[in-house]
């Protein structure tokens, strides 16, 4: 299911080899974080017009053989802190140290990316920057400058993180769908920030749509707000529908952008919810099973874009077995799908042993986040909190949580919000890894930024995550390892607790011995 990834790998090697070069893993140093503080708790980073921060590629380092580097960030002070070190012939476990084995021979999910949204709340904090400053945020996710994002998620239409509620189509009865036609909020906002982040990364980016409702006119409650396609799978509506999906494919590849991917539904259990205040369509899995096969698939396929990554749920873990295996049981439907979509929020309830389990009943199906965010619950302080060192540890816990549990990408929500954590017409306000101050023209970066980054800056698309175990039964660590696509292996580790905590890395031909401070994130990297 990954043909481009694999295809792209082996090009690059081979032109490595035609070249008569051997690959040298090289690393940059980052340019100091211009701190901001809100609280005694942490920092942000801010970035103005004549300043901000990121990757130095003037000056890479090459890495040889015997050196190994990491990068460090931490609640006290550190943003992307490289250090290049010596492997050692001997392990440090005698100094009380924790000892990792890492096995490339057991493989296992080939990683599809990272990245965040483009809703209309994101494009539009960011075209309320000046030109400088809507460059500086761009490079930031998308360039080698910053942590290099490979993929983007787009509402089709609004959400609660627009200004307004509107479809493609707001004609009531308009079956053939003659009066489509993209809102002005893709033309303004969200297709000129994503040309932008295209043209600004060196790496695929994989785009993929979700719907948040249909027309009113389509839907059992005669709204956006919740209620269900009228009728059965297979009638006038439905057909309409699935119809929308390739309208809609169709339209942004005449703007000039391409996806990778689709989900059926954002979030349908929702649809079900009483007093449910905000865009949103009822599936359950025995529905969605038939909308796939007798419409949405067949459609995609007729329209020629059976290429097109078709993934089902896009919800919470809370419903995720019974859901999914009712779509995914049924090879009329199963032959559409190539994935199972799923977002964080009630990650509480249910273990991530639900997602391995998934994987097994399912295999050949990739399992993707896409969506996450902080300051959603009554249960913490809604909206942004400047400078939470723990939200950021929350967004790398759960990335390595789900990476052992094969999931093979990870999508956070807006990619910028505002001081408020919106705008969302619903008031609906949380957090964000970026944050937008278009008052004072500046934006400041979280925490959670450099958390995803740690990930998605050095876990390149088209690797894989392979075997890491530790000789700790006690471990306050938290761990996972990567094969990447040049040979070279990449190690996350998160430290939560309150103490400093020695290391020790066989990585084969030596040990890489080190230390990982309290409250800290670190990512090595050796040839």
């Amino acid at each position: 299911m990954m043909r481009s990834s694999k295809q792209t790998t082996v090009v690059s090697l081979l032109i490595l080899f035609l070249a008569g070069s051997v690959f040298c893993l090289q690393v940059s140093n980052y340019t100091q974080c211009k701190r901001q503080a809100f609280s005694s708790d942490s920092f942000v980073c801010i970035c103005t017009e004549s300043y901000c921060d990121g990757f130095d590629n003037q000056e890479a380092k090459p890495l040889t053989d015997d050196n190994f580097a990491v990068y460090t960030s931490s609640k006290d002070g550190a943003r992307f802190e490289l250090n290049i070190g010596q492997t050692s012939p001997h392990s440090g476990e005698n100094d009380d140290s924790i000892l990792f084995q890492v096995d490339e021979s057991q493989k296992y999910q080939e990683i599809i990316g990272f990245g965040g949204a483009f809703t209309d709340a994101a494009t539009i904090n960011i075209k309320n920057l000046s030109n400088i400053l809507q460059d500086h945020l761009i490079n930031s996710y998308y360039s080698p400058t910053g942590i290099e994002y490979s993929t983007g998620r787009i509402p089709m239409a609004s959400c609660d993180f627009s200004t307004r509620i509107y479809t493609y189509d707001d004609v009531p009865v308009d079956f053939n769908l003659s009066r489509f036609k993209l809102a002005s909020e893709d033309l303004v906002y969200k297709i000129p920030v994503i040309k932008t982040a295209l043209s600004r990364s060196k790496k695929e980016v994989k785009l993929f749509g979700s719907p948040w409702s249909a027309p009113a006119w389509m839907k059992t409650s005669n709204s956006t707000v919740g209620g269900e396609l009228i009728g059965v799978a297979g009638n006038n509506y439905h057909k309409t529908w699935a119809a929308y999906f390739v309208k809609f494919l169709d339209a942004y590849k005449k703007e000039g952008v391409e996806l990778w991917g689709v989900t059926v539904e954002n979030e349908p259990i929702a649809g079900y919810v009483p007093g449910y205040k905000f865009q949103c369509m009822g599936f359950d899995g025995a529905t969605e099973r038939d909308f796939v096969k007798s419409d949405l698939g067949p459609a995609l396929e007729q329209a020629g874009y059976s290429d097109v990554k078709l993934m089902i749920f896009d919800d919470n873990r809370i419903t995720l077995p019974g859901f999914t295996d009712k779509v995914l049981r049924d090879k009329d439907a199963a032959k559409y799908v190539s994935g199972v979509a799923v977002h964080w929020y009630e990650d509480f309830i249910l273990p991530a042993s639900f997602l391995s389990d998934l994987h097994n009943s399912h295999p050949e199906y990739f399992i993707l986040g896409t969506e996450a965010c902080t300051g959603f619950s009554f249960l913490e302080t809604r909206g942004p909190v400047l400078g939470s060192w723990e939200r950021g540890e929350r967004y790398s816990h759960s990335i390595i949580e789900d990476f052992q549990h094969w999931v093979a990408g990870w999508t956070d929500w807006n990619l910028a919000l505002n001081m408020e954590g919106g705008p969302n017409w619903v008031k609906n306000f949380v957090d964000s890894p970026i944050i937008v101050d278009s008052e004072d023209n500046v934006f400041y970066k979280q925490p959670m930024y450099y958390h995803l980054g740690h990930f998605s800056k050095f876990v390149l698309p088209g690797s894989f995550r392979i075997d890491m175990t530790s000789s700790s039964t006690v471990n306050e660590l938290e761990y996972v390892a990567f094969l990447l696509p040049d040979g070279s292996k990449c190690v996350v580790i998160l430290n939560r607790s309150k103490n400093d905590i020695k290391i020790t890395i066989n990585i084969g031909r030596g040990y890489i011995n080190g230390e990982i401070k309290s409250s800290s994130i670190q990512t090595y990297l050796w040839p």
